[in-house]
């Protein structure tokens, strides 16, 4: 059984949190609770940041400028964008994490996008992906489990 659980942001880890941009066939594999921006407005999206970045000549900007060239290049050999998303934000410590960023390509961490997106920064709960855990983990409380001593002579 699995189960929502609140995710709790904070400054101390708002780093770890990333998006990504998925293009078709992966795109498909995505949940639409985890999609955050479809279609045509990831063009645009990308063509914002990647304008604002044109005028800094920070070393963090031009790290980020230059993966975005490569995601920029992807984007210019598409013809339709229905198939083409930004993911919500993922925690990197999250099992889906692995899965999502597997089938997609990082885009932005969450400090940067609210950098670049001021408009969004009261929206967490939009931009956050649900965390979801097994709660298998949580009924087994150990006291029943017995490990096998391989050292142990009978």
């Amino acid at each position: 059984m699995y189960v929502n659980r609140s995710v709790e942001l904070s400054s101390e880890n708002e780093h770890r949190f990333q998006n990504f941009i998925v293009f078709e066939p992966a795109s498909s594999r995505v949940g639409d609770c985890d999609i955050l921006i479809k279609s045509e407005k990831v063009r645009d999206l990308y063509e914002r940041i990647y304008t604002s970045l044109e005028e800094s000549h920070a070393i963090k900007d031009r790290i980020l400028k230059n993966r975005l060239v490569k995601i920029g290049q992807m984007l210019d050999l598409l013809v339709v964008y229905d198939h083409v998303i930004i993911t919500k934000f993922f925690d990197r410590i999250w099992r889906r994490y692995s899965y999502i960023s597997s089938i997609g390509e990082l885009f932005l961490d969450y400090p940067t996008f609210i950098h670049h997106f001021p408009e969004y920064k009261d929206k967490k709960t939009e931009l956050l992906a649900q965390r979801i855990d097994d709660d298998d983990d949580e009924e087994t409380d150990g006291d029943d489990v017995e490990i096998a001593d391989p050292v142990k002579k009978e």
